[in-house]
Parts: structure tokens; C-alpha cells; sequence
């Protein structure tokens, strides 16, 4: 129990975090549970999928060559996993009524991307120690919810845009695909070592990430006329 709570601490503490900058109207409680509980189920297919493309990666590519370790982050792991996570949004969240202000994106892809870190976290954790838990509390977790709030940006401007929306919703699933491609190709090409280019670039991702939230909240249609800005 002890490490599963350990896995789940930062799950809790980052949902907190953005939970409470919805400012103006919140999420409904039984909507966010099912986008939680789609992440956190999406984890078996991510595995499945990734397990199939590895495969046929190995066929294919020399495991030697930059092209294959190129191809695993941002193919096999990266666009699977942040694909996964975009169709849970859509299918929960995007067309749903209480999805009615562009923060509303940000909200609903970061829970969906935290109920798949609880989940990738609870096995990592359980199957490498108290110390794995500590490092990925730092480190990957938070880079998940990161990955969600520039997907849930993207999908916040694709719903309330007057034109564009594809546009946007192709980089609601681009941008963290790339984002998340690189920020594991980094760690890959270090031989797991903590890479000192990781810190610039969650850096960069927590500074884009609230940005993100006070221009989204700022376009918020509940906002009162008289709030401070």
C-alpha cells in the first residue's frame, strides 16, 4: 500500500493543482471520474499497440541505427500514448455540454492524462521500488500532465473557434506527441542517466502550461466583467 500511495501522490497533487485554477464554473465531478478512469484503462491498449509496433519496428530497423530509437519515442510510445489519451477527451469530453469555456480543455486532457500516469506509475512503482516512485513523482508524472494541458489548450481553441478547428485539433494531438517524443528521446540518449536537458525543457513546458492557463481562463465566457486581471 505504501508504494501505491507513493504512485499516486503526484496524481492527486497535480489534479489538485489544476482543479483549482477553474476559476469560474468547475467540471462536473461524475464527468471528470470517467475522463480519469479512461486514461487510467487505456493503459492496457497502449501496451498491446506498443508491444505490436515494437515488433514490427525490430523487423524493420536496425536497433543500432538513431532512425529506430527515433521512431520508438515519438512512434511507438509517444503518438500512441498521447493518441490514446486525445481519443479519451473526444470521446468523453468534446462534445459534451459541460465542455463550455477553453480552460474546460486543459481540465479534461490533464485528467485524462493523469489517469494514465496513475496507472503507468502504480506498475513502475510496484515493480521498481520506493525509488523509481521518487524519481518518476519528479519527473514523469509531471511530464504527463504537462503533455495534457498543451493537448487540452489546443482542444480548448478547436471547440470555441470560429474557424480553424481541425487545425487545432491537429495540434491538440501533435504538439504533446512531439513534446512528449522529445522529452523521452532525451532521457533515451543519456542511457536512462537523469539528463541535464530535461530540466530546460519541463522548465519550457511548466512556463507554456501556465500561460496557457491564464489565457484560457481570460477567454472563460463565465468570467464576471468586474474580475481582476
Amino acid at each position: 500500500m505504501q508504494l501505491v500511495a507513493i504512485a499516486l501522490a503526484p496524481v492527486v497533487a497535480l489534479f489538485t493543482y489544476f482543479y483549482v485554477r477553474d476559476k469560474y464554473e468547475k467540471e462536473p465531478s461524475l464527468l471528470l471520474l470517467f475522463v480519469f478512469m479512461g486514461g487510467f484503462l487505456s493503459v492496457g491498449p497502449v501496451i498491446m499497440l506498443g508491444q505490436i509496433l515494437h515488433t514490427l519496428l525490430n523487423i524493420f530497423v536496425n536497433p543500432e541505427m538513431l532512425l529506430y530509437t527515433i521512431v520508438e519515442n515519438f512512434i511507438v510510445i509517444s503518438l500512441v500514448e498521447e493518441g490514446f489519451k486525445f481519443l479519451v477527451v473526444m470521446r468523453f469530453a468534446y462534445r459534451h455540454q459541460a465542455f463550455n469555456e477553453p480552460y474546460d480543455g486543459m481540465m479534461y486532457a490533464i485528467t485524462a492524462s493523469l489517469g494514465f500516469a496513475a496507472l503507468e506509475n502504480i506498475l513502475y512503482v510496484l515493480d521498481g521500488g520506493m525509488m523509481v516512485g521518487l524519481a518518476r513523482m519528479v519527473l514523469s508524472v509531471p511530464a504527463h500532465a504537462l503533455f495534457g494541458s498543451f493537448m487540452g489548450y489546443y482542444a480548448g481553441k478547436a471547440k470555441f473557434a470560429a474557424a480553424r478547428r481541425r487545425h487545432y485539433l491537429f495540434l491538440a494531438l501533435f504538439v504533446p506527441t512531439i513534446l512528449h517524443g522529445l522529452y523521452n528521446f532525451v532521457l533515451i540518449l543519456n542511457r536512462g542517466e537523469f539528463a541535464l536537458l530535461v530540466v530546460p525543457l519541463s522548465l519550457f513546458m511548466w512556463w507554456r502550461a501556465l500561460r496557457q492557463v491564464r489565457l484560457a481562463s481570460a477567454r472563460s465566457p463565465f468570467k464576471p466583467d468586474d474580475w481582476p486581471r
